[in-house]
């Protein structure tokens, strides 16, 4: 073999394992043109919805061995995110899902995710007619050794959750959210 092709072939082999080691592609890569890729459409239901009724999906592992993670009992989640709602005023809340155009499905996890998560909060959209999941959110609740830490932590990924919904409801907002 000639000096020029192990020098080509010494390359070639170099490029290959600085792709694999770092990940870098040179011969895939897209223009700005095709990664940019536009949002698919929000669901007309949830764009167009009026009233909402409040599904409590529930908190799992609340309590630790040492009590309450949290205060404001198992429906924290579910009447935190209620007021929140209501204060809002976007949408009439109905007291069964019947009345409603969409139903807000709200529950807590604790545990499960690799620190400093301590927990999430979801909140399932459906259409009450069908039951189909239009839409899902969810915010992390960051750990905190103190409860009155871990509250604010909860308050903070509340705030979140909501800033997420009015963010889906609002023309171009899903599609503006990294």
């Amino acid at each position: 073999m000639s000096a020029i092709a192990v020098s080509s072939l010494v390359a070639g082999l170099a490029g290959i394992v600085l792709s694999g080691v770092c990940g870098v592609s040179f011969l895939g890569a897209q223009s700005p043109k095709e990664a940019a890729i536009s949002p698919a459409p929000v669901p007309a239901q949830i764009m167009g919805g009026k009233s909402v009724f409040v599904s409590n999906a529930g908190e799992e592992n609340f309590n630790s061995a040492f009590g309450p993670v949290f205060s404001g009992g198992s429906d924290r989640a579910y009447n935190q995110f209620y007021a929140a709602l209501e204060q809002w005023g976007r949408y009439k809340l109905v007291s069964t899902p019947a009345e409603a155009d969409l139903v807000f499905e709200i529950g807590f996890a604790l545990g499960g995710n690799p620190p400093p998560e301590l927990g999430r909060l979801r909140v399932a959209v459906r259409d009450p007619r069908t039951n189909v999941l239009l839409w899902g959110v969810s915010e992390y609740v960051q750990s905190a050794i103190l409860k009155g830490n871990r509250d604010k932590q909860f308050d903070q990924s509340m705030g979140a959750i909501v800033e997420d919904i009015k963010a889906l409801v609002t023309p171009g907002g899903a599609a503006a959210k990294p």
